[in-house]
């Protein structure tokens, strides 16, 4: 089943709020499992904050009235001391509950989130709108701590409002529906800002994503050469200012639509205490009521008003971060084109299944058929290959040559299963690609991109893939020995526990490109695949470093099957084949003498390649090859 169908199948109704906020909750009780006890305290502590402060006043002011002292005395002293230990106790519980939805929020969320991103399809990920998608599931996991806490505070309130609304409807009939009648418009402007922060998100969080990339590339040490060689600051000022601009129109119209609801707070405010005490200080003038009951009933109408408005912010934040973590959903959903031995849910969590027949566990070259395969990316309708046939025989050696633009980088993601084809069949061995075991396949490979980082763990990590503890040591020494990196890595104090970069270590070292590139042959040779696959990982060393370079790599290739893709022409020399790529097809195949003596494109490229080098010969040592698309 192709991408498109497979997602398309897939698709989920959105989960709604009460599944959401049960899907948060359920997280934090399993990561936090005191937090089943510490919530209901927090609760009960805050519930009863308004009656006990409306309690306290009212019973010393009896005590005065009635000359009560040392009854009331005692009464009023116990009632503060407990009312100070409720206190604590809702402090500390709220501190911990705090401490909960952060951890769950880590732990749990983020830990998926980061698990789904490492795992999943590469096409799940890398074009542009997998991109977008991944960065708003990646905020959305904040919301998750949101919605945990607005969850407690909304349900707090909804009981406090029935327990308090009680006594004020005791009280007096007219308080409660001015209340609530007020409550009601409040809550339709609010929804009216909610509406319009809702219709703009998505516009808001893609101006935010390229302000946040615009941010870290200013920062990034790698382009501060270019940035003040070319002068390239002022383009950084008037992106990012433009960016800043849409996003300060956007936050101008969200304050806009809040004003309204923040002035109607100030004003029902007004409107309820007129009324609460006009009603009040009539009943104590007509002798109904005392002082005493006059200042309990002032402090529970208070809470209960203090109760009724944030409610109607609770209902705001719960629906807002419900949007949002809709998001963390999203991402998580995507489903993997390719089979694997497991999968995951959308949760994260690894179940394991059939995974599709595996393809054979031995490491022997495997034979690869390209057969009428076409590959358009998502969201472009320009085919980037085009009806593509060839077959890499097993233990064959290959060369992919061609123009920028005409596909060799896209063939590559198609070989290592990071892409499905749009149309035709990839072959394994006989076997169609979309049938193999993905993760058995890639163990069959070794790939070497031209854009590689290290990752910025220890030497040894980077060379065996694995952590520490599973490593081979011996076997990662071998490997740097035979890469022509084991006296670098010899003379650091840590050997081969160095770290790479100081992004995690501040003794961890970068290493120049040339030790780089040894670095990812010792990769290579530790994983010992069946497949070899180079895609132009020397385009930043000089013609005699990357010629050194593929004589390594053809000394590594003895007996698997290779594909060497290079855009000086340094690998077709010891190729068995040549494959020329034009527009997305193969143009011209053959030996080197037969597409010379054929005297096409690739005869072209060869001669204008030639003819710099001859140049360099005569005086120009410098020189380099022109054809930088070859």
């Amino acid at each position: 089943m192709k991408a498109a169908e497979k997602e398309k199948t897939a698709q989920k109704k959105p989960a709604s709020l009460p599944q959401n906020i049960r899907t948060v909750l359920a997280a934090m009780f399993r990561c936090y499992p005191q937090s089943r006890w510490q919530l209901p305290l927090y609760a009960v502590c805050k519930l009863s904050a308004p009656f006990m402060a409306a309690l306290i006043p009212s019973l010393a002011i009896r005590m005065i009235t009635e000359r009560n002292v040392l009854y009331f005395l005692g009464a009023v002293t116990a009632l503060v001391a407990f009312y100070w230990i409720r206190q604590a106790a809702e402090n500390i519980s709220n501190m911990y509950l705090n401490h909960a939805r952060w951890y769950t929020t880590k732990k749990f969320f983020n830990n998926r989130l980061i698990r789904k991103a490492l795992t999943t399809d590469y096409l799940n990920i890398e074009p542009q709108p997998k991109q977008k998608i991944l960065y708003q599931a990646d905020y959305a996991t904040s919301h998750a701590q949101k919605l945990m806490h607005e969850t407690a505070e909304f349900t707090i309130q909804l009981l406090g409002l029935l327990i308090y609304g009680t006594a004020v409807f005791t009280l007096d009939l007219r308080i409660l529906l001015i209340t609530l009648l007020l409550f009601v418009l409040d809550v339709i402007l609010r929804n009216r800002a909610i509406k319009y922060d809702t219709e703009h998100w998505g516009e808001h969080a893609e101006v935010s994503r390229k302000r946040n990339y615009l941010e870290r590339r200013s920062l990034d040490i790698s382009a501060g050469k270019d940035i003040r060689i070319y002068r390239l600051r002022d383009c950084f000022h008037e992106h990012f200012n433009r960016l800043l601009a849409q996003e300060y129109r956007f936050q101008k119209n969200h304050y806009k639509r809040w004003y309204y609801p923040a002035l109607s707070d100030g004003i029902c405010s007004l409107m309820r205490d007129i009324l609460a005490y006009g009603l009040l200080v009539g009943k104590v003038l007509a002798g109904d009521m005392d002082a005493a009951e006059f200042t309990l009933y002032i402090g529970m109408i208070s809470g209960f008003t203090d109760l009724i408005y944030p409610l109607a912010l609770s209902i705001y934040y719960l629906r807002n971060s419900h949007e949002r973590f809709r998001n963390y959903h999203a991402f998580m959903d995507l489903q993997d084109t390719f089979l694997r031995a497991s999968s995951q849910d959308s949760s994260g969590e690894k179940s394991e299944t059939d995974g599709g027949r595996a393809a054979s566990p031995v490491q022997k070259a495997p034979t690869i058929e390209f057969r009428d395969v076409s590959f358009c990316y998502e969201g472009s309708d320009t085919p980037v290959l085009s009806h593509l046939s060839f077959t890499l025989q097993a233990s064959e050696k290959v060369a992919l040559v061609g123009n920028n633009g005409a596909g060799k980088t896209t063939l590559v993601k198609l070989l290592c299963g990071l892409y499905p084809a749009s149309s035709g069949e990839i072959l394994i061995d006989g076997q169609e690609l979309g049938s193999v075991n993905l993760d058995a396949w890639q163990d069959r490979i070794s790939a070497v991109f031209q854009d590689t980082i290290p990752m910025a763990f220890s030497v040894a990590m980077n060379v065996a893939g694995t952590p520490e503890k599973t490593l081979d040591r011996a076997k990662v020494r071998k490997s740097l020995e035979q890469a022509g990196l084991l006296e670098k890595i010899e003379s650091l104090p840590k050997r081969e526990d160095t770290c790479l970069t100081q992004q995690l270590e501040k003794d961890g070292i970068l290493l120049s490109g040339g030790e780089l590139q040894k670095l990812l042959l010792a990769r290579s040779i530790y994983k010992d695949s069946a497949m070899l696959i180079l895609d132009e990982p020397t385009s930043a060393l000089d013609p005699i470093a990357e010629s050194s370079m593929y004589e390594q790599y053809n000394s590594l290739a003895g007996g698997k099957t290779s594909l060497f893709i290079s855009h000086r022409l340094a690998s077709t020399k010891f190729c068995d084949r040549i494959l020329f790529l034009e527009n997305g097809r193969i143009a011209e195949a053959g030996t080197h003498a037969e597409l010379m003596i054929r005297n096409g494109k690739y005869k072209e490229m060869f001669d204008i390649q030639s003819h710099y080098y001859k140049d360099s010969t005569e005086g120009q040592p410098n020189a380099c090859p022109a054809e930088e698309g070859v």
